[in-house]
């Protein structure tokens, strides 16, 4: 974030644990029997696997958690420049946003690609790798190719998108003001959600479909830097309730109503990070032993979503091919997400990191050029 803007301690932590809660929802697919096959059949389960599964409630609604990223991208992307009219550096913004994401990104392509040898039903040179790397894979060869190993990165090639774009969005935001692009980017999701119900399903992964939830962390950002975002009132609150309540009954429902879902939990998202963002709810780091674990969890988030899917995926195939079926016990699957955090940390020392490190001598020898 910008130099000389708080760092924001919530939006942190909040990343972490959404990075965590994705993971939670797909550990599900690879390491566990399921709650329906529990509850089926109770006589095959111990009493304590039957309980244990309860914690597992949760988790398939977990997976919208992607939205909640979208929503915090937006803040950050947009709070370096929320409250001026500091014209966009675009060769630093592009330099930042490249060394950032890209190196890592390429790290777990590579990586989900060693994950495709274990596979028995295909082969790397049967992956679409290239699309992949060139992150169109969203649209090219097909709808949704994503290399079979690691389906998360979708969300990656989206993000992008949003970042090619936030030049343009900034001048039509300082033009016309939050208001009317907020209604601007509203009407674009519509149109893309309207055109998904036609049958044009690539709108599904387009950036389109999310421009409200990304524009609104961006508001949000413009709110919080000028001191204007004043605390959610208790009908706000109420309506986040109602929110994740009847976005929880739409999963309940079914595939069919993935869009509906995805607004609903995405309004859930926003209002919770407003209302994060006007409350002290953490405690300063250097204060607490849980804050700075869960901060930690929020700066190796991005790592943790790149890696966690191949690893999972490799790792269960592995426990059916020595025990012959996926465990009973929820604890076991979230032992293995408390072993990929940990992986995902070592991926962050020695790829994440070193990148944030390069992007950020890189801006320090831009700023020192144009002095």
């Amino acid at each position: 974030m910008s130099k000389g803007r708080p760092h924001l301690e919530s939006i942190t932590i909040l990343r972490g644990l959404a990075a965590v809660g994705i993971m939670i929802f797909h550990v599900r697919i690879f390491l566990w029997t399921g709650w329906k096959n529990i509850w089926s059949n109770p006589d095959q389960f111990s009493i304590f696997d039957r309980a244990v599964a309860f914690l597992s409630l949760p988790a398939p609604m977990l997976g919208e958690c992607v939205l909640l990223f979208f929503v915090i991208s937006g803040f950050c992307i947009h709070y370096p420049m929320a409250g001026n009219q500091k014209t966009l550096d675009l060769k630093i913004y592009a330099t930042r946003r490249i060394m950032r994401i890209y190196p890592p990104y390429f790290a777990a392509v590579c990586i989900s690609l060693l994950a495709v040898h274990y596979f028995e039903w295909t082969s790397p040179s049967n992956e679409p790798w290239v699309m992949n790397l060139l992150l169109v894979q969203n649209y090219l060869p097909k709808i949704n190719s994503q290399i079979s190993s690691n389906c998360s990165l979708w969300s990656i090639a989206t993000e992008v998108e949003f970042y090619i774009a936030y030049p343009l969005l900034l001048i039509f935001w300082r033009k016309y003001g939050p208001s009317q692009s907020v209604a601007l980017f509203g009407t674009i999701s519509i149109i893309a959600t309207w055109l998904y119900f036609l049958g044009v399903k690539g709108m599904v992964f387009c950036a389109f479909t999310f421009y409200i939830l990304w524009w609104s962390g961006a508001l949000l950002a413009e709110l919080y830097a000028t001191k204007q975002l004043p605390k959610p009132s208790k009908i706000i609150v109420i309506m986040g309730i109602a929110l994740l309540a009847t976005g929880t009954i739409a999963q309940l429902q079914g595939a069919h109503l993935v869009m509906v879902k995805r607004f609903l939990f995405g309004g859930f998202y926003i209002l919770l990070v407003w209302w994060l963002l006007t409350h002290k709810l953490f405690k300063p780091s250097e204060y607490s032993l849980i804050s700075k674990c869960l901060l930690h969890l929020g700066k190796i988030s991005f790592s943790l979503y790149l890696i966690h899917y191949p690893l999972l995926q490799v790792c269960g195939l592995e426990w059916e091919k020595q025990f012959g079926s996926k465990p009973d016990n929820f604890l076991i699957p979230l032992a293995f997400c408390l072993i990929t955090i940990l992986i995902a940390n070592v991926f962050y020392l020695i790829v994440e990191k070193p990148c944030h490190l390069l992007a950020r001598s890189l801006f320090t020898a831009n700023q020192k050029g144009c002095q």
